[in-house]
C-alpha cells in the first residue's frame, strides 16, 4: 500500500482456555481507510476490536497504531464502541458526556458541543438518554468514541438494528469523519449492503483467521456480489487467502 499504516496487526492471538479466538491474525489499515473487517458470529471480530483496543491482554502479536507499538501511546489514538454504547438512561446525553469525559481526564464544555454538533444531537443534548432512539445513541456513541481526539476509529456494528434512515445517518456520519477531519476508521458489521458503499478495503476472517483482505474489486469474483464472495470465503473448507 502506498499510504502510511495507521493500524497493523501482526501475528495477534488470543485464547479463551483451549479455544484459540484470534489466530496469528494480521491486518493492515492505510491511513484514511474505511476497513470493513467482516466474519461470521463467532469469528473473533470483537475481540480483535478489544485487543487492538487494550482492553484484554493478548497472548502473542503486536499492534501498531501510527508507528506506535506502546500500549499506552496506542490508547491515545485511538477511539471506539464495542458491543454498543452503555449510558446513563436517566442523565442527558451531555451529562453522559461530562461523566464520560471525567474518566478519562476531562474534556472542556467547547470540545463537548463541538461534538454534539458534529453527531448532530446538539438539539437533544439536554434530554435523558433512555429518550433517545437506537440511532441517536449510536451518534451519541460515535461523540464518546472522538473523546479524546482520537485519530482512528473502531466502530463495531455500528448500524445493527437501526431502520434505513438511522443506518443512512451512520453512515454519512462515518464518511465525513475521514472526509472532513482525515479519520481512519475500522468498521465491523454483518450489513454487507452497508458496507459496499462505505468501505475502501475490507478484511474477512474465519475462526480468528484472516481468509482475506483487499478491495472489492480484488475479493469480488466476476458478476460476484459482497454477500456471495463473503459466503464463498467463510464457507466450511475455504481455503482461499487473498492479501
Amino acid at each position: 500500500m502506498s499510504a502510511p499504516l495507521a493500524l497493523e496487526v501482526s501475528g495477534l492471538s488470543r485464547s479463551y482456555g483451549p479455544h484459540r479466538v484470534v489466530n496469528r491474525l494480521d491486518l493492515a489499515v492505510a491511513e484514511g481507510d474505511i476497513y470493513g473487517f467482516l466474519g461470521p458470529n463467532g469469528a473473533g471480530k470483537t475481540t480483535t476490536m478489544r485487543l487492538i483496543l487494550g482492553l484484554i491482554r493478548r497472548d502473542e502479536g503486536q499492534v501498531r497504531v501510527y508507528g506506535e507499538s506502546d500500549p499506552v501511546r496506542c490508547r491515545a489514538l485511538i477511539g471506539g464502541i464495542v458491543e454498543g454504547p452503555r449510558f446513563y438512561p436517566y442523565l442527558s446525553g451531555i451529562d453522559n458526556l461530562r461523566v464520560l469525559a471525567a474518566y478519562s481526564g476531562g474534556c472542556s464544555e467547547s470540545r463537548l458541543e463541538e461534538l454534539l454538533e458534529l453527531v448532530r444531537m446538539r438539539d437533544r443534548a439536554g434530554d435523558p438518554v433512555r429518550t433517545y432512539s437506537l440511532g441517536m445513541k449510536q451518534r451519541l456513541g460515535i461523540a464518546q468514541a472522538l473523546l479524546g481526539s482520537p485519530r482512528l476509529l473502531l466502530l463495531d456494528e455500528p448500524s445493527n438494528g437501526l431502520d434505513p434512515k438511522g443506518m443512512k445517518d451512520v453512515r454519512d456520519l462515518i464518511l465525513q469523519l475521514r472526509d472532513e477531519l482525515g479519520m481512519t476508521v475500522l468498521v465491523s458489521s454483518h450489513l454487507l449492503y452497508e458496507l459496499d458503499l462505505l468501505c475502501s478495503r475490507i478484511g474477512i476472517i474465519q475462526d480468528g483467521v484472516k481468509v482475506a483482505e483487499g478491495t472489492t474489486t480484488e475479493l469480488l469474483l466476476p458478476d460476484e456480489t459482497l454477500e456471495s464472495c463473503f459466503l464463498r470465503l467463510t464457507e466450511p473448507g475455504a481455503t482461499e487467502q487473498i492479501r
